[in-house]
C-alpha cells in the first residue's frame, strides 16, 4: 500500500472510530463514515476494509495490543505478590485493563465504548471474545471457572464468568461516556476509586451464594 493509501486507510479508522464512539456502532453507516472521512471515493470502505467486520476486526488490532499488555503487566504483578488463588486479584486482571485504558484519552475512551457495543451483537459476540481475549485473560478466566465449579455446576459457572466480563466492559463503557460529556454536572467517583469499586463488585456477583434448590 502507497504512503498516501495507508494514510486514507488511518483517517478512514479514525472517522470510524471517532462516529461509532459518539453514536454506537449500530446507528453509523459505512456511507456515512466515507462522507464525513471527505473520501471521494464511494467504495473507499470497502476498498480499506471489506466490510463492517473487517472494519471492527481493524479497530480491535489497532486497540486490544494496549490492552494486552496492560493485562499481561497486572497478571504478572498478580503472580510475584503470589496471590494466582485470589479470586478478587483474579478478577482485577480482568476488569482493570479496559477501566485503565480509557484513561488515556478520546480514542481509547472511544474503543472501550466499541467493545460494549460489539459485546451486545449476537452474531460479534463469540467471534469478538475468541479474537480479543489476551493470553492472561484465558489464563485468569479458566482458573475463576474452575474455582466456581467446586461450588456451582459448570454451567452456571460458565455463565457467570461471561455475565462477569460483560458487566465490565459495560460499566467501563459507561465511564468513558461520562468522561466525554462535554458539560459534566453529573458528580463522580475518582477514576483510582472507580476501578476499585467495579473490581469489587464484579467479585461479589461472581462470588454470590447460589440459592438452594427447593
Amino acid at each position: 500500500m502507497t504512503v498516501r493509501g495507508q494514510k486514507t486507510r488511518e483517517h478512514l479508522l479514525d472517522t470510524a472510530e471517532r462516529l461509532f464512539g459518539e453514536r454506537g456502532v449500530a446507528g453509523v453507516s459505512l456511507r456515512e463514515i466515507r462522507i464525513a472521512a471527505g473520501a471521494r471515493n464511494t467504495a473507499a470502505v470497502q476498498f480499506h476494509f471489506g466490510n463492517r467486520e473487517g472494519l471492527y476486526a481493524a479497530l480491535t488490532k489497532r486497540h486490544m495490543p494496549g490492552i494486552a499488555a496492560l493485562q499481561e503487566e497486572f497478571y504478572d504483578d498478580m503472580v510475584q505478590r503470589g496471590l494466582e488463588a485470589d479470586p478478587r486479584a483474579l478478577v482485577e486482571v480482568l476488569v482493570r485493563p479496559a477501566a485503565d485504558y480509557l484513561t488515556r484519552g478520546p480514542s481509547e475512551r472511544a474503543w472501550v465504548k466499541i467493545m460494549a457495543d460489539l459485546a451486545q451483537a449476537p452474531s460479534l459476540r463469540l467471534k469478538l471474545m475468541v479474537v480479543v481475549a489476551p493470553p492472561a485473560a484465558q489464563k485468569v478466566g479458566a482458573v475463576l471457572y474452575e474455582q466456581l465449579t467446586r461450588e456451582i455446576p459448570a454451567e452456571l459457572a460458565r455463565e457467570r464468568v461471561v455475565a462477569m466480563a460483560q458487566i465490565a466492559v459495560h460499566m467501563c463503557a459507561d465511564r468513558a461516556r461520562l468522561e466525554d460529556e462535554p458539560d459534566n454536572s453529573r458528580r463522580h467517583v475518582t477514576g483510582a476509586v472507580f476501578v476499585e469499586n467495579l473490581v469489587d463488585m464484579v467479585t461479589g456477583a461472581l462470588l454470590a451464594p447460589r440459592r438452594p434448590s427447593s
